[in-house]
C-alpha cells in the first residue's frame, strides 16, 4: 500500500500533519483558512484512485454522513476530490476514541458508560430518522469529546471500504469481528437491528473490560469469534456493581433474533433511567425523538422499559415529579390514619 505522501494542501485545506492511515485511507490534521479553524481530512489511498466503484462509495458514504447535523454524529464540514482522489472534510475532535481509552484503562464505570452511549444512542437514532444505517458500530468508532460527551464517526464507510479490500478469496472478511450480528455473519444486509447489536456488544466491552465473545487477553481466531457470535450463548454481565436493569438492556440487544431486539426509543429511556440522580441533573437532556423509530413494531419488552409509545423524550420531566420513598412511606401512614380517625367518628 502506498506510504502518506507529502502534502500541503488538499483542495483549499491546509495540511497540518497526519493523524493516521487505515486500510483504504489516510487521515490528515488540516486547517480551514476561511474559518480560522482545524479539521480532520480523510482521504482515499492513491492505490484505490482508479477504482471507480470505490470511489463512487466513498463520496456516498461521506455525502450520506454530511447530511447528519447532530451532538452526537462527528460533523461533516465538506467533500471534494484531490487530484482523482475524493476527500472529506470532518470537525477535529481533540480526544480519543472509546477503543483506546478501554485498552488503556480497560472497564469504565457504568455511570460514564451510560453517558457515552446516551449521545451515541441518539445519533444513531437521529441517523436512522434519516434513513441511514451506520453497519460499523464499534468503539474504535466512538469519539470521547470534550465535557465527557461521546460522538458516533464513520457512518459505514469503513467497513464499506474494508469490505472491498479485504475480502479473501474465500469471501471472508478480514478485521475485527467482535461487534457484528448473526444475521451480517450470515450475509444478510446490515439493518437498524445489526446496529443496535453492534451498539450492545460494544457496551459490554466498555463495562466489561474486554468485548462479549473474546475473554481478556484471550487467543482466539476471528473466525472461532464470529462462530460465537452465531452458536455460543448470549453472555450475560456478572458485575453486581452494574444496575440489573442495564445488564439486561445489554442481553436484550444482542438477541440473536434481529426483531426482538430493543428500539432507540427503548435503549435511551432504558439507559436515562439507569444514570444516577447527580449524573442525570449534571447532564443537558434534550428532548429527541425523530419522526420514526427503529424497528418500533417489532421489539421485545422487558421489564425496564416504559410502555408502548412512551419513547425516551420527556422522562426528564417525568423523574422530576418522583418522590423519595421515604415521603410515600410517610403519605401513606398519614392517609391510613385520616381514614382511621374518619371511620372512628362517624361509628360513635
Amino acid at each position: 500500500m502506498a506510504t502518506p505522501p507529502e502534502r500541503k494542501w488538499i483542495g483549499p485545506f491546509r495540511v497540518l500533519g497526519l493523524l493516521g492511515s487505515g486500510a483504504t485511507g489516510h487521515v490528515f490534521l488540516g486547517e480551514d483558512p476561511s474559518l480560522d479553524r482545524k479539521v480532520a481530512i480523510k482521504i482515499l489511498k492513491s492505490d484505490f484512485k482508479y477504482d471507480s466503484e470505490l470511489r463512487n462509495r466513498f463520496l456516498r458514504e461521506a455525502r450520506n454522513m454530511a447530511r447528519l447535523s447532530h451532538p452526537g454524529v462527528v460533523s461533516v464540514h465538506a467533500v471534494g476530490d484531490e487530484e482523482g482522489l475524493p476527500y472529506m472534510v470532518m470537525e477535529y475532535l481533540q480526544g480519543t476514541d472509546l477503543l483506546t481509552t478501554l485498552e488503556r484503562q480497560g472497564a469504565l464505570p457504568y455511570s460514564k458508560v451510560v453517558s457515552i452511549f446516551i449521545d451515541v444512542t441518539e445519533g444513531l437514532w437521529n441517523a436512522y430518522a434519516e434513513g441511514i444505517v451506520h453497519r460499523d458500530v464499534k468503539p474504535a468508532n466512538i469519539f470521547l469529546a470534550a465535557e465527557s460527551r461521546a460522538k458516533i464517526g464513520d457512518f459505514g464507510l469503513a467497513r464499506a471500504l474494508e469490505l472491498d479490500a479485504n475480502l479473501t478469496a474465500d469471501g471472508v472478511v478480514i478485521g475485527t469481528p467482535d461487534y457484528l450480528a448473526p444475521e451480517v455473519i450470515s450475509g444478510v444486509k446490515a439493518t437498524v437491528e445489526s446496529d443496535v447489536y453492534a451498539l450492545g456488544c460494544s457496551m459490554f466491552h466498555a463495562l466489561a473490560g474486554h468485548p462479549p465473545y473474546r475473554f481478556l487477553h484471550e487467543d482466539i481466531t476471528g473466525q472461532e469469534v464470529l462462530s460465537r457470535h452465531i452458536k455460543a450463548p448470549v453472555p450475560m454481565l456478572d458485575n453486581r456493581q452494574i444496575p440489573r436493569a442495564l445488564r439486561k438492556l445489554i442481553y436484550d440487544m444482542m438477541n440473536k433474533k434481529p426483531g426482538a431486539r430493543p428500539s432507540y426509543d427503548r435503549i435511551l429511556d432504558a439507559l436515562r433511567r439507569a444514570m444516577r440522580p447527580k449524573d442525570y441533573n449534571s447532564r443537558a437532556m434534550p428532548a429527541f425523538s425523530p419522526g420514526r423509530t427503529a424497528a418500533s413494531s417489532k421489539t421485545a419488552a422487558t421489564p425496564i422499559l416504559a410502555p408502548e409509545g412512551t419513547g425516551g423524550a420527556g422522562r426528564a420531566e417525568e423523574d422530576d415529579l418522583e418522590l423519595p420513598v421515604a415521603w410515600l412511606l410517610a403519605l401513606g401512614v398519614l392517609g391510613s390514619a385520616a381514614i382511621l380517625t374518619l371511620a372512628y367518628f362517624l361509628l360513635r
